[in-house]
């Protein structure tokens, strides 16, 4: 058994585990959890591991196609168990993994206890792992990549330490403690190298190893400079776990070598056998087993390794030869300003061409027409793309792999009936708003007499009106002891008010069709832009009671003192610099100029403040950057509505966390703190500036 640091094998609540039994198990990176997946695999289940950050929908999804089972939820020392045991077609131990593929859609792939020994013996034989080492791994432990790292612990018997990715500040604590083996993903070591200079510089690493994406020049050299040594590398696949694995320096797209067990070929498209250096189809065979299709183009050369030219089902065919997605995306990404790019084809009749969609850290609007003449310097003259656009993120699969546009079809008729007559609930709603119904009722009057009498109105139709409004939902019978009132209720009406004026402006059926066809960088709100009557409603909505609470508990996590300088881009009136009791406010147009201990970005990291590139340099080195906003990958997802919103008359920039912070270690940004706040969640990211 591995050394936890943490509570070992025999948590409360798992007891009485059936073998063959399907569970599934949820919880934070850490020895707990490790000890709870140990004690499952021992007792014989079947365990499906699960992301603890999905959506309850999506476990009930992944468990259903597991075949049902019970569910188990690791939280500290403790382990929920719930539901129903469901024995499985599976041998007994066999573990789940959920893996998206290329398309992003999960698939379950199962793997034996046998495989997954045969794997953490391969990394540990190659990393030499011994029972003095400790394995550091900030990554989520239910991912394959990760697993494979945790069994190698288990094999050699030595300690284990698991962090999240996202804790960048304990992995480099538990670095200068004396780490000596560290497995990771090309996104943490990025993160982790942009780190230099708040490391303590002597470790004890003997070896840093990524898996599960490629590692440029650029990033082996800023990581070396780091930490003192190089990135090793790693391929493998969920289905088969770790296989090759290179040594640092080797050449970019290089994975070195097979590992101990492991057979492989480069084929041609009939599976003749390929010359070395010839571009083919990579299979590989594990332990003698059958030939496995990798899904990747690769070549190699008996001098530098096996070399990965990109996903099989990515690759694209332009007359007689494959162009791999990934070279282009990493050689657009080699531009000072680009975030992060993606690349695929566009069929037109028999032609092909080439799209490419860059993060621009100065934003959707930013100028790529130079990008061509970047591309052309660096590939040959048919892997430049035909057209580049920007965009405000890439998305990315479970490991931060590209996903290709989704093929999509019609949902059911039910679904597609209930959406087309969802319309007249909200009409009815907002009637009762525009009749005064709803003021009156918070003013004394309840019954379909009294309102029809205040209002005016006429008491049948009345009547009718607010029974119908009953059955919906909108109204309740009046409590005769009714409870203090939650002071939400302002909020509640200014909420209704301005969905109410978007349904009769910037959301409709027209407003979407005109985006839709004349694309988000010409909407009419932009070039209209918003009414007063819109501006108001929009304030009273967004800029009360909570935005009032979020600036106190911002500038308290970013340490503001009075006395420093405090600018705020705010989409609204200002809120922060209110609450400070000074500073410079500014809304759209030009930031102002000067530097300054603190920007905060309120509600305009999407719109105002766009231009990362532009906000850096308001801020000096050591400086801080606090945005507070809505994402679209908040923890509790955003319902489909503030998607419309984000597409008519939103913000465009930077639309996920994942993407910001993409964004923001581009132009020298490291996010230190992250909270999220209220329902839906309201996102604070503390960053601090550590290079120019």
């Amino acid at each position: 058994m591995a050394d936890l640091d943490l509570p070992p094998v025999g948590l409360d609540g798992l007891d009485g585990i059936e073998p063959a039994t399907t569970v599934a198990l949820a919880g934070a990176s850490g020895g707990p959890w490790l000890a709870a997946y140990r004690e499952l695999v021992d007792a014989g289940a079947v365990v499906l591991l699960l992301d603890p950050d999905a959506p309850p929908a999506e476990h009930r999804r992944l468990l259903d196609a597991a075949g049902g089972g019970r569910l188990a939820v690791v939280d500290g020392d403790r382990v929920t168990l719930t539901g129903a045991p469901r024995s499985s077609n599976h041998p007994p131990g066999t573990v789940l993994l959920p893996s998206s593929g290329t398309t992003g859609a999960p698939k379950l792939v199962p793997r034996s206890q046998d495989s997954l020994r045969a794997e953490g013996r391969r990394h540990a034989r190659y990393a030499r792992l011994g029972a003095d080492d400790t394995l550091l791994v900030p990554l989520h432990l239910w991912h394959a990549y990760a697993l494979g790292w945790a069994h190698a612990a288990f094999e050699a018997q030595c300690r284990i330490v698991a962090v999240p990715p996202t804790s960048l500040g304990r992995c480099a604590e538990h670095i200068a403690a004396g780490a000596t083996v560290l497995a990771l993903v090309p996104t943490v070591a990025r993160l982790l190298a942009q780190r230099r200079g708040r490391e303590v510089p002597d470790n004890a690493l003997r070896m840093a190893m990524v898996g599960a994406g490629p590692v440029d020049a650029a990033l082996e050299e800023r990581f070396a400079a780091a930490f003192g040594i190089g990135l090793a590398r790693n391929y493998g696949s969920t289905e088969t776990g770790a296989l090759f694995s290179g040594a640092p320096g080797s050449p970019p797209g290089c994975v070195g070598y097979p590992l101990d067990g492991v057979e492989f070929r480069v084929v041609a498209p009939d599976g003749a056998d390929l010359r070395p250096g010839a571009q083919g189809e990579l299979l590989v065979r594990v332990a003698g087993e059958a030939w496995h299709p990798m899904g990747d183009l690769a070549s190699y050369d008996p001098a530098t390794g096996l070399r990965l030219l990109g996903r099989r089902t990515r690759a694209i065919r332009r007359g007689d030869r494959w162009i791999a997605p990934e070279e282009i995306e990493a050689a657009l990404c080699r531009h000072p300003d680009i975030a992060d790019a993606r690349v695929y084809p566009v069929r037109h009749g028999t032609s092909v061409a080439l799209q490419a969609e860059v993060v621009h850290v100065r934003g959707p609007g930013a100028d790529v027409s130079g990008l061509g003449e970047h591309a052309k310097a660096l590939l040959g003259s048919q892997k430049v793309p035909d057209r580049v656009r920007c965009v405000g993120e890439v998305p990315r699969g479970r490991v931060g792999k590209p996903l290709p546009p989704r093929a999509l079809a019609l949902a059911d008729r039910d679904v597609l009936i209930a959406a087309a007559t969802a319309y007249k609930r909200s009409e009815l709603l907002f009637a009762l708003v525009d009749l005064g119904i709803v003021e009156a009722l918070g003013r004394g009057a309840t019954t379909a007499p009294e309102l029809a009498a205040r209002l005016g109105l006429d008491e049948a139709a009345c009547a009718e009106l607010l029974r119908t409004a009953e059955e919906a939902g909108l109204l309740r019978p009046e409590d005769p002891l009714p409870a203090a009132r939650d002071g939400n209720g302002d909020v509640e009406t200014a909420l209704v008010a301005l969905e109410g004026e978007l349904s009769r402006t910037w959301v409709t059926r027209e407003a979407l069709a005109e985006v839709v066809r004349s694309g988000v960088a010409k909407r009419p709100f932009d070039r209209e832009g918003p009414s007063e009557r819109l501006r108001e409603v929009y304030q009273a909505a967004m800029h009360g009671t909570a935005a009032h609470q979020r600036a106190r508990s911002g500038l308290a996590l970013a340490r503001f003192a009075p006395g420093q300088r405090l600018l705020e881009v705010s989409g609204g009136p200002g809120v922060y610099h209110r609450i400070a009791g000074g500073g410079t406010h500014a809304g759209r147009g030009p930031l102002p100029d000067g530097v300054f201990d603190l920007v905060v970005l309120a509600n305009s990291i999407h719109g105002p403040a766009a231009d990362l590139r532009a906000v850096a340099e308001r801020v000096p080195l050591g400086g801080r950057l606090l945005v507070d906003d809505v994402f679209l990958d908040t923890p509790e997802g955003v319902p489909p509505e503030t998607r419309l919103d984000w597409l008519t008359h939103g913000g465009t920039a930077w639309p996920t966390e994942a993407a910001a912070v993409t964004g923001l270690a581009a132009v020298g940004f490291t996010v230190e703190r992250t909270l999220h706040l209220g329902r839906p969640a309201c996102t604070m990211l503390l960053a601090v500036k550590e290079r120019s």
